[in-house]
């Protein structure tokens, strides 16, 4: 039994159009139940070219708001996509990824059978194609790894290991299902905040759920699919240019405020402690995150000499195909041991067809 009245998919797009198509392709291909909400930032026509081309075979609303300023318009458009949905809980997907309807249906089935939780979700597997290209579709396709299971349960014992966590301990609930109003209410203070960086937009995230209630990470599952190497740090992501054209430290700021605030309100006389360990967390998170992102800049020989080797490797078919083989096997006993018996069974069939469906 299916839960397409429960359950409403929020696709934003902007930009990336053949991986829209790809997206509606793959939803087709698997007789996806649910609803979707499409939420269009380009508004040039396309979407709606999109909309007709799969509205026979799938349950499609279909939103329009150009996107031309940052990143308020991206609020914007997600807040009047959320608030569209009709279901009591909602799921937020990005074009370049999938679903697993067997996993979807057990978090669904949790969250309807324990009200405390308002969001569900398990670790994402990750597959890439033609040695991690930004493309859509490849020759090759393999599955590469799983985002690591750090906690089963969130909030932690108290609120300052959960901020500590968040920025030292990441692990993304972006793309759990979520309870339909707290997910429309995180999103109208994100749009009310409008964070000028998306990564710390994210963390306000993952910081406000669990502030609502219970969320999970089931291991034994998995709900979401997502092709590595078409991600912005994947993309040579310029992040000193972003850290001068934008205000992290307003940001950063403004979410220490606004949760020690809110968790004052929780549990008093800890809202400034938990705002102080934000603000050190995410100090402690750019001593790591920063000297490895900008090494291509500290040490130009040496990054020229990775891009040469990378080169080499590109020409390297027969070592690539066994390095990925590797990689897929070693992914294959993680979920042997980690699954329930009927997820694997039917996992690992989707693992083919996804293969199957990204070499075509």
């Amino acid at each position: 039994m299916n839960s397409s009245k429960d359950l409403t998919l929020v696709l934003a797009m902007f930009g990336r159009k053949p991986f829209s198509k790809r997206f509606f392709q793959y939803l087709k291909l698997i007789k996806c139940p649910y609803p979707i909400i499409f939420a269009d930032g380009n508004a040039d026509g396309y979407g709606q070219c999109l909309v007709e081309q799969f509205s026979d075979s799938l349950d499609i609303t279909h939103i329009e708001h150009k996107q031309t300023e940052k990143f308020i318009h991206y609020y914007e458009m997600q807040v009047m996509a959320l608030d569209a949905v009709k279901t009591p809980y909602s799921m937020l997907c990005d074009n370049d990824d999938f679903i697993f309807i067997p996993g979807i249906e057990k978090l669904i089935n949790f969250m309807k059978d324990n009200n405390d939780y308002i969001s569900a979700g398990s670790p994402i597997a990750l597959f890439q194609i033609d040695s991690y290209t930004d493309n859509p579709y490849g020759k090759k396709a393999s599955w590469h790894h799983v985002y690591a299971h750090l906690r089963e349960k969130e909030p932690l014992e108290t609120w300052e290991d959960q901020a500590k966590a968040t920025f030292l301990d990441f692990q993304p609930s972006f793309y759990n299902i979520f309870k339909r109003e707290v997910l429309l209410q995180i999103w109208q203070e994100i749009h009310d905040l409008n964070f000028t960086d998306l990564s710390l937009m994210e963390f306000y995230y993952q910081l406000r759920a669990p502030t609502f209630g219970k969320q999970l990470d089931d291991k034994s599952l998995v709900h979401y699919l997502r092709q590595f190497g078409a991600g912005t740090y994947h993309q040579h992501y310029d992040y000193g240019a972003v850290m001068v054209q934008q205000d992290a430290p307003r940001d950063i700021r403004l979410i220490s405020e606004e949760i020690g605030k809110i968790i004052e309100e929780i549990q008093p006389n800890h809202g400034e402690s938990v705002k102080n360990v934000i603000l050190d967390s995410y100090a402690t998170h750019l001593n790591h995150f920063l000297p490895h992102a900008v090494l291509r800049y500290r040490f130009v020989k040496l990054y020229k000499l990775k891009q040469n080797l990378l080169g080499i490797w590109s020409r390297m078919t027969l070592f690539q195909s066994l390095f990925f083989r590797f990689k897929e096997y070693k992914l294959k006993r993680v979920l042997k041991r980690n699954l329930l018996d009927e997820i694997h069974a039917d996992f690992l069939k989707e693992m083919e067809r996804v293969k199957n469906f990204l070499q075509n």
